[in-house]
C-alpha cells in the first residue's frame, strides 16, 4: 500500500479553529497557503485566554512560556513568533476597544465577558513573547537536557558543535585505512568498484551516522572480508570449470531440446555461448558476470521451453543457484561500514567533549525510554508540566526519533480520547492535562536527507485522537 493510499483511510474532520479542542493528541492537515500560521496564532490566542466550552477549552489558561511551538529551522522560528506577536498586539487592542472585524478576535469577543481582563492578560503576554517557548527541535531538546540534567543523566560539559564533516572525513577515512588496507589485490579492486575514495563511502554511508539507531537489512558480515571475498571468488570459479567441462555440449543439447528458438536462435544462441564461453576461459578477479550468463540458467531454460525436453545440465542448475544469490560484497561492508563509522564517530566525540545537534535528539530520547522507568517517566511529566501544550509546525518534516519524543511525552497523557473532559482514566487525571497538536502537509515534506519519513507522519495520523483539515 503507498503512503497515498494509507493517508485516506481516515476521514479528516473540517477545521474550525474556534471551536477546536484544546487538548489531547490531535494532527492538523494544512496544505500551503490555507493560513496554517493563523490557525497556529489563533489556537495561541484561544490557549492564553482559556477560550472554549466545557468540550473544546483547555483546563486553564495558559501563559507564553507554557505554550510550546516547535517548527524545524531558526528562521521558521522567528517567523512564527513575530506572526504570534502581531495577533496578540491585535486580539489586545480590540478587546481594549470592544469590537472587530477578524474572523477568530470577533468571536473571542462575543464568548469572553470580561474585556477588560483578557485585555490585561494579552498585554501581558505581548510584553513576555521573548520569553515564549517557540523553539527549533534542536532548541527544545537542548532546554529540556539542560533543565533536567539528572533525570536525563546528561551533565552538560560537552562543547556544542554545530559542524562535524571533518570528523565525521576523519572517521570514515580512518575506518577505510583499517578495513581496506590490508586486502588482497582481488577484494581491494573490487571495493574500489563501488567507492574510489574513502569520501566516496562517506558521502554514501554518511546520511546514517547520526540520529536514531539504523535498522539494517542487509546480510552482516559472518567472516572476515577476505573469507566472505574468497567463497564468492570459489562459487564463480565453479561454475567456469563446470561450463568448460560441458561447452562442447550445450549448443547441441540447447538447439535439439523443445526451447523456444524465437529466444534462443541459430544467430543468437551460438553468439551467448560464446560470450559465456570467453568469461569461463578468463581469471577470476571480480564478480562481474556475462549478460548472457542469464540465459543458461536451468530455470529460464524450463521457462523457455512450453512442449518438447527441456535442456538440463548441472553447469545450469549451478548457474540458476548464482544467480538467485548472486556474489555480494557491497551491501555487507557497506552494512559494516555504517555501524563501524556510528561507533567510531560517537567515541570520537566523547573523547573530544563534542556534542552535536542530532546528538541532542538521541540524548532525549534516551532519556525517555531509559532503563529507570521511574526517571524517563518523571523527566516527561516536568516537559508536560513546563509546557501542557505543544503545537509541532511543519509535522510532516519530523523523523522517527522526533516523532517518539514528542508521542512519549504526549501522546498518551491526554485526559480525552473522545473529546469528554470529564472522562478521563485515572493514570491520565494523575498525568495531569495536555494538548500535543500537529500541524503538517505530507505533500511538502522538505527534510527527507535528514531522515523524514512519511511513514512517520502516517503512523502519527493513526495514534491521535482526531485529525483535521
Amino acid at each position: 500500500m503507498t503512503p497515498d493510499n494509507l493517508l485516506t483511510t481516515i476521514e479528516p474532520q473540517v477545521l474550525h479553529p474556534m471551536s477546536f479542542p484544546l487538548h489531547g493528541s490531535r494532527l492538523i492537515e494544512a496544505s500551503a497557503g490555507t493560513g496554517k500560521t493563523f490557525t497556529i496564532a489563533s489556537l495561541y490566542l484561544r490557549l492564553l485566554l482559556g477560550h472554549g466550552d466545557e468540550q473544546s477549552r483547555f483546563p486553564y489558561p495558559l501563559t507564553v512560556d507554557q505554550i510550546l511551538v516547535v517548527t524545524f529551522t531558526e528562521a521558521a522560528t522567528a517567523e512564527l513568533r513575530d506572526r504570534i506577536r502581531r495577533r496578540i498586539h491585535d486580539a489586545r487592542i480590540a478587546f481594549a476597544r470592544g469590537n472587530s472585524s477578524d474572523p477568530v478576535i470577533a468571536p473571542l469577543l462575543e464568548d469572553i465577558a470580561d474585556h477588560k481582563a483578557a485585555a490585561a492578560t494579552l498585554l501581558q503576554a505581548e510584553r513576555q513573547m521573548d520569553e515564549a517557548a517557540i523553539y527549533t527541535i534542536h532548541g527544545f531538546c537542548q532546554r529540556m537536557l539542560t533543565q533536567n540534567a539528572f533525570e536525563s543523566g546528561s551533565l552538560f560539559t560537552n562543547e556544542f558543535v554545530t559542524e562535524e564533516s571533518q570528523l565525521r572525513a576523519q572517521v570514515v577515512a580512518d575506518y577505510w585505512r583499517r578495513q581496506f588496507y590490508p586486502l588482497s589485490r582481488s577484494l581491494a579492486g573490487e571495493i574500489r568498484s563501488f567507492w574510489q575514495t574513502p569520501q566516496a563511502l562517506l558521502k554514501e554511508i554518511n546520511p546514517f551516522l547520526s540520529g536514531a539507531p539504523v535498522k539494517i537489512v542487509a546480510p552482516t558480515l559472518s567472516d572476515n572480508l577476505e573469507n566472505v571475498h574468497q567463497e564468492n571468488i570459489r562459487r564463480i570459479e565453479h561454475i567456469k570449470k563446470l561450463w568448460r567441462e560441458g561447452e562442447g555440449d550445450f549448443h547441441d543439447l540447447i538447439a535439439n531440446s523443445g526451447v523456444n528458438k524465437r529466444s534462443y536462435t541459430k544467430t543468437s544462441l551460438p553468439k551467448a555461448l560464446a560470450e559465456v564461453g570467453e568469461w569461463a576461459q578468463s581469471a577470476t578477479y571480480g564478480y562481474q558476470l556475462p549478460k548472457s550468463l542469464e540465459k543458461f540458467d536451468q530455470t529460464v531454460l524450463r521457462e523457455k521451453t512450453s512442449k518438447g525436453e527441456v535442456p538440463e545440465h548441472e553447469a545450469f542448475r549451478a548457474i540458476g543457484e548464482l544467480l538467485q544469490n548472486p556474489p555480494n560484497i557491497k551491501d555487507p561492508v557497506l552494512a559494516d561500514a555504517i555501524t563501524s563509522c556510528r561507533e567510531l564517530l560517537a567515541e570520537a566525540k566523547l573523547r573530544k567533549g563534542w556534542l552535536s545537534f542530532d546528538d541532542l535528539l538521541t540524548q532525549l530520547a534516551a532519556a525517555l525510554q531509559a532503563n529507570d522507568n521511574a526517571s524517563a517517566s518523571t523527566l516527561a511529566q516536568r516537559i508536560r508540566t513546563l509546557y501542557p501544550v505543544a503545537m509541532i509546525d511543519e509535522f510532516q518534516d519530523t523523523d522517527p526519533l522526533q516523532y517518539y519524543i514528542f508521542n512519549t511525552v504526549y501522546g498518551h497523557s491526554s485526559l480525552v480520547e473522545d473529546d469528554n473532559l470529564s472522562e478521563g482514566s485515572d493514570s491520565d487525571v494523575a498525568r495531569g492535562p495536555s494538548g500535543l497538536f500537529m500541524i503538517g502537509d505530507p505533500k511538502q515534506a522538505i527534510y527527507a536527507f535528514r531522515g523524514a519519513d512519511i511513514f512517520t507522519y502516517i503512523q502519527a495520523r493513526r495514534q491521535v485522537s482526531a485529525h483535521y483539515t
